[in-house]
């Protein structure tokens, strides 16, 4: 059978290449167009949002220049002109005014001659010294708002030290604390000695408790300022209470405890009254003279006086620790010592309340003694206050030496 399909001539090698390529870029056109398109697309897309803007931009330029138009801001302008040229103009005047004065003041004082430079001396010293009254008075009356205070100050401070003294006392009793606290107190003062017990007090840093009485000692000659020396009580720091006016308490007739509950009543607001009137603090702890074993042992009874000191603001105490140094017994200082050291260390718990008398050196001298050994040994001196929790667990006690 015959092919009918005519025959066809070679195709040259090089030939054969260039007819592949030909069909592979007729193949790759489209694709190529794609791009183009998409990226003639995202340009006139950019182009018309940079047009948009620009139009916003003039229509809200436009806004602006008609609502707000020039003429406003040159308005504005010209006023601003106008106010800082009357405020030139007004402050030149005003310098002209005070260069006038000046001149003026110094023609005066040139045709007053030397009394017209006296005059202003005078003048100069006087403006000096009203200055200087001026800083005096200031400072006066800054004075006197403190001095109004300090009682108040003082008070507050006392109120808030008694209280923590009380949370001690509660913690030894408790035995939750190693602490030991020693009242030591002075009878019938101010007296001969107070002032040196006063001395020896604040170069150690303690603090003790006077039961003072106007009229129980012989100090009255003159030889000691009482008033002073009660100043510099509560100015130290220490504790000034009441132990009657007269201290009479021998059970004779005319004593306080034998003329009826208002001489009683008497006694103590005397006292009172003394006290305060020198330092400006109320005493508010009664210690009965001769003690309350005694007091309570004449005419008047326990429930009566107690109910007076009641009524006049008072607690009462006696003592734990008698250093029994009357004129009578008249102990040395050794004595005075030893007391002290045997009795303090057998009160339990260890809140001590000590009798003593300021009238007498050997006292003075035994308490000196006494003082560092106890604090050797843990005490801390410290001043009585009426919420103390020595307050109705003191008691007078018989000491066998």
């Amino acid at each position: 059978m015959e092919n009918n399909i005519p025959e066809m001539e070679p195709i040259a090698s090089g030939e054969t290449h260039r007819t592949e390529r030909s069909a592979s870029a007729q193949r790759r056109l489209p694709r190529k167009r794609r791009r183009q398109n998409r990226t003639l697309k995202i340009i006139n897309a950019v182009l018309l949002l940079l047009a948009g803007l620009g139009l916003a931009a003039c229509a809200f330029a436009g806004y602006r220049y008609y609502t707000f138009s020039p003429g406003t801001y040159d308005d504005q302008i010209a006023a601003l002109h106008e106010e800082a040229a009357r405020i030139r103009t007004e402050t030149e005047a005003l310098q002209q005014e005070l260069a006038l004065e000046d001149e003026q003041m110094r023609s005066d004082l040139h045709q007053a001659g030397e009394e017209g430079a006296a005059a202003a001396d005078a003048l100069s010293t006087a403006k000096a010294e009203n200055e200087s009254l001026t800083e005096t008075h200031t400072a006066l009356v800054e004075r006197v708002d403190f001095i109004k205070n300090i009682h108040e100050n003082a008070q507050t401070f006392r109120e808030e030290y008694a209280r923590k003294i009380r949370q001690l006392e509660d913690m030894i009793v408790a035995g939750e604390s190693g602490a030991k606290i020693c009242y030591w107190s002075f009878d019938d003062g101010p007296g001969s000695y107070t002032a040196a017990v006063l001395d020896f007090c604040e170069q150690n840093g303690i603090y003790v408790t006077f039961f003072t009485s106007r009229e129980a000692n012989d100090t009255g000659r003159g030889d000691v300022d009482e008033p002073e020396l009660l100043r510099r009580e509560i100015m130290g720091g220490h504790s000034i209470q009441n132990h009657s006016n007269s201290h009479q308490y021998s059970m004779i007739a005319g004593n306080m405890y034998t003329k009826g509950i208002d001489s009683f009543r008497e006694q103590v607001r005397l006292q009172d009254e003394w006290v305060y009137e020198n330092t400006g603090f109320k005493p508010g702890i009664f210690r009965f003279p001769g003690g309350s074993a005694h007091a309570f042992s004449g005419p008047l009874s326990k429930d009566q006086m107690v109910s007076v000191l009641t009524e006049l603001g008072y607690v009462w105490i006696d003592w734990d620790c008698d250093m029994a140094d009357n004129a009578k017994a008249n102990p040395d200082a050794g004595t005075v010592y030893s007391r002290a050291m045997y009795q303090v260390r057998k009160i339990d718990p260890p809140i001590a309340v000590v009798l003593s008398h300021d009238n007498y050196y050997s006292t003075y001298a035994g308490f000196m003694r006494a003082v560092p050994a106890l604090q050797a040994e843990g005490y801390i001196f410290l001043p009585l206050f009426p919420e103390s929790y020595a307050i109705g667990h003191s008691y007078a006690r018989t000491w066998y030496y």
